[in-house]
């Protein structure tokens, strides 16, 4: 074996090590991102931590591998059992910490994070120089170099897969961990057994690059890893605005860019031996140049102008939509730039052996990258938005290819033609939002979090998330303010309440219609905060200028983690459970955490969006409320059969309602936020559906969905995604209708006393589950029904009937059913949104249902 590395099954068992260490490493990654959003917020500032402190210690490890030394195997053996040793510190770390450092200064929650990740990191880092300079022979150390980095990536890919389809779900992140840790100690030991067999390693490599050349290669290494991961943090931006961003689109879309990666590598690998290492990096650099703007180009155009991607398809469909559009578009210019730093190693030589080039190159690369994915995310995105971002990184690259190789005349003119047709052409015109023909732009802001829009349909001015998250909107102000309103009435006398949430603002405005001396409110998304004071003001009541209102932008279970503020009523807003994070809003913990910021008499109100939930993920969440609260009752939001939205609401007693209390601050209420359901106790009795604690039966037996087992971040993309092909169906209509009643039907186990023992108060109940029957049959076409319940209605509150006739600018009304209608004209505002939707994107399939 003299002067050849290791052969036959040692050298393969080496290889399958570091394909092992790449899917440990990757997983990790996916924990770290899931733990620190626990401790740091689920932000994107914490994504970027996260980012930050993987490639940091990435490149701490090559760096201070790169010097030769004996027993690179051996030395490769420990280095995986540190970081297995690295990981479960980490998951010590994050657990411990998670709760003593609640309240601390985001400064140190950082720290922690950083101490957590970085000796795994640091350890996974040098691997790559160790087993190279074991495995790479003389003269190859770029295609020994470009396989291992494919072969660790396409282990990368495996570990994205198994945490980001399923694996923390199907057995408890905790365990997770364990499994990483325990990939990477296989590693090890696979490694150590190997080393203790005597075998003579590759020795130096005969060709030298120095001086100048050298200080150029790391400089387009470092440069050309800040563009790969800033391109990937661009490409993901671009990705959300037509996807539903669910833990598995994310990781469908990952798959791709590693996949590339490692093809990348691998090309790189075989054409080493027929092109100079120099021009190979001149093209790949082009190719990445020439990939970014006709990806992009040709992504705007898929998917007809940035519409919805997959709408009424299963899962299996549907990610095998999302790995085809990414292989099509982001996929050429990632396999690329995997290209690059293959050739790099190649042309950089060395007398250390092959531990210098992939220690030094790989070090500056990754620490490039932190740098890359950094400016991309906080400089790039908010002052040039995607289009300019894209545009910037393709001049960048070619910039690039005109640096690594400035003897070759070829990919020098190809570069320099092809930056002056970007700049003279610019291909990339493209909208930012996805506009129906009566739709316009109003206002936008483009941010680390993502693209915000404001648009006018017409009849509604909507606040959108992302092309296709609806925040909120004008016409449907009432029942937003509703959301904020029913909490605040069920409480004697709040006095400094907390909105989890702003979105137009328009629920968090009812602390002003109450005269509610303190109000907190927490967005998430800074441009959110932004576009509602600027577009909605006279909907929200100017509502971040009026005294006693606070801002903060922030996660929502972060900060009441972190505050000393106990609050009387805490509402959290209407969050789409299948978002990537938002389970976590739905967690045990999260509810644990706000009772334990409840001021004595305080309670929790939760709303729920029933037309993004089965039935299935409904009981999830509300078998998990109940094992945080000791008393928990259901409350309605409206009476609309398609787009009902409810409210669990929590606390440590549920006190009998105060009627006379309630009237006098419903008579108190401004003409601004007055509102037909909200006239007297007795509407607000019609919004009441009972109390859970007295029948948790109702919700059967099951999971709940706890930090360690995400049940809901995993199970709503999937229970969605069944819903969309018409194999199941949302908890609206009749499968609410049929739980109202099992609700109603149910014998409590002791009286239930939120409600006052009043005949009025009952019948106003069965009047509300009568107008919902009524609008039920109204929108199935049963007219008879229809009649039979708006009668019934108007007997039992016809008081109510009659706030709703005032309501209407005719001087009589003829019949129930047109008094109803008053009631009943925010349902086909809402409906009029939901055809909206559904018409912008039926323009990516004709024959499409539900919106997403």
């Amino acid at each position: 074996m003299d002067g050849e590395p290791p052969v036959g099954d040692v050298s393969r068992l080496l290889w399958l090590c570091f394909g092992l260490s790449g899917a440990a490493a990757l997983g990790l990654e996916l924990l770290w991102m899931r733990s620190a959003g626990l401790v740091l917020g689920s932000t994107a500032a914490t994504a970027s931590t996260v980012l930050a402190c993987y490639f940091a210690g990435l490149g701490l490890g090559a760096a201070m591998a790169r010097t030769t030394s004996a027993g690179a195997v051996r030395r490769y053996a420990f280095l995986e059992l540190g970081a297995a040793g690295g990981a479960l510190w980490s998951l010590l770390v994050f657990r411990v910490l998670q709760h003593v450092l609640a309240t601390s200064a985001p400064g140190v929650r950082t720290l922690a994070v950083i101490t957590a990740v970085l000796p795994a990191t640091i350890c996974l880092g040098a691997t790559l120089p160790a087993l190279g300079q074991a495995l790479a022979p003389p003269g190859q150390v770029g295609r020994r170099g470009g396989l291992l980095y494919a072969v660790n990536i396409a282990g990368g890919a495996l570990g994205v897969a198994a945490m980001g389809f399923g694996l923390p779900v199907l057995i408890g992140v905790t365990a997770s961990y364990l499994v990483a840790a325990a990939t990477s100690a296989a590693a090890g030991l696979l490694a150590l057994l190997v080393g203790v067999r005597p075998m003579q390693e590759a020795p130096e490599a005969a060709r030298v690059a120095s001086g100048r050349p050298r200080v150029r290669l790391r400089l387009v290494a470092a440069a050309s890893g800040a563009l790969g991961l800033g391109l990937e943090v661009l490409w993901i931006r671009l990705f959300a605005q037509v996807l539903h961003n669910s833990v598995y689109s994310f990781a469908a879309v990952s798959l791709v860019f590693l996949v590339a990666l490692a093809l990348g590598a691998g090309l790189a690998a075989i054409l080493l031996g027929r092109i100079s290492p120099a021009a190979l990096a001149a093209f790949a650099l082009v190719g990445a140049a020439g990939a970014t703007v006709g990806g992009f180009w040709s992504f705007v155009r898929l998917t007809g102008q940035l519409g919805y991607v997959g709408m009424n398809t299963g899962l299996v469909e549907y990610l095998v939509r999302i790995v085809g559009l990414a292989a099509a578009t982001a996929g050429p210019g990632a396999i690329a730039s995997g290209a690059v730093l293959p050739a790099l190693w190649a042309a950089f030589g060395g007398r250390g052996g092959a531990a210098r080039p992939l220690g030094e190159l790989t070090a500056a690369n990754t620490i490039g990258a932190v740098a890359g994915a950094l400016t991309a995310g906080y400089a790039v995105l908010p002052a040039m938005g995607l289009r300019g971002g894209m545009v910037l990184a393709a001049a960048a690259y070619l910039v690039l290819a005109d640096v690594v190789a400035p003897s070759e005349r070829r990919p020098r003119a190809l570069a320099w033609a092809a930056l002056l047709a970007i700049v003279l052409f610019d291909p990339l015109r493209a909208p930012l939002a996805h506009l129906a023909p009566a739709e316009t732009l109003r206002r936008s802001a483009e941010g680390a979090s993502g693209i915000v829009t404001v648009v006018d349909t017409g009849d509604d001015r909507q606040l959108r998330l992302d092309n296709f998250y609806v925040l909120g909107g004008s016409a449907a102000a009432r029942n937003e303010r509703r959301q904020g309103l029913l909490p605040l009435l069920l409480h004697p006398a709040p006095r400094r309440v907390a909105f989890i949430g702003m979105a137009t603002g328009i629920t968090a405005s009812a602390g002003l219609a109450l005269g509610v001396p303190e109000t907190t409110v927490v967005e998430l998304v800074p441009e959110v905060a932004r576009l509602a004071a600027a577009e909605f003001g006279p909907w929200n009541g100017g509502l971040l200028e009026r005294p006693g209102v606070h801002l903060v932008v922030a996660d929502g279970r972060r900060y009441l983690a972190a505050t000393a503020t106990r609050y009387d009523v805490v509402v959290g807003d209407l969050f789409i459970p299948w978002h990537a994070g938002a389970g976590s809003l739905y967690a045990r913990e999260m509810f644990e955490t706000v009772a334990r910021h409840l001021a004595p008499g305080g309670l929790f109100c939760q709303w729920l969006p029933l037309y993004q939930l089965t039935r299935e993920e409904f009981a999830v969440i509300a078998r998990t409320f109940l094992a945080a609260f000791p008393s928990v009752t259901l409350w309605r939001d409206d009476f609309y059969p398609d787009r009902p939205v409810l409210a669990l609401v929590g606390r440590e007693t549920s006190p009998t309602l105060d009627v006379e209390r309630v009237r006098v601050r419903l008579g108190s209420l401004p003409d601004w936020s007055e509102d037909p359901l909200l006239k007297t106790p007795r509407a607000l009795a019609m919004l009441y559906l009972g109390n859970l604690t007295a029948v948790p039966e109702v919700l059967g037996t099951g999971p709940i969905n706890t930090d360690d087992r995400p049940v809901i971040e995993f199970l709503a993309p999937r229970l969605t995604r069944m819903t969309a092909a018409g194999d199941k169906d949302w908890f609206t209509a009749e499968s609410l209708d049929a739980f109202t009643e099992e609700l109603a039907a149910r014998p409590p186990s002791a009286p239930d006393a939120v409600l006052p023992a009043d005949e009025t108060l009952a019948d106003a109940r069965r009047a509300g589950r009568a107008l919902y029957r009524y609008a039920l049959a109204a929108r199935q076409g049963d007219e008879p029904a229809a009649a039979r319940f708006e009668a019934e209605v108007r007997r039992l509150v016809p008081e109510v009937v009659a706030a709703g006739e005032r309501e209407t600018p005719v001087a009589a009304l003829a019949d129930a059913r047109r008094t109803l209608g008053a009631l009943h004209d925010e349902q086909e505002r809402l409906r009029r949104q939901l055809e909206t939707m559904e018409k912008r994107l039926g323009e990516i399939l004709p024959s499409s249902g539900a919106a997403p």
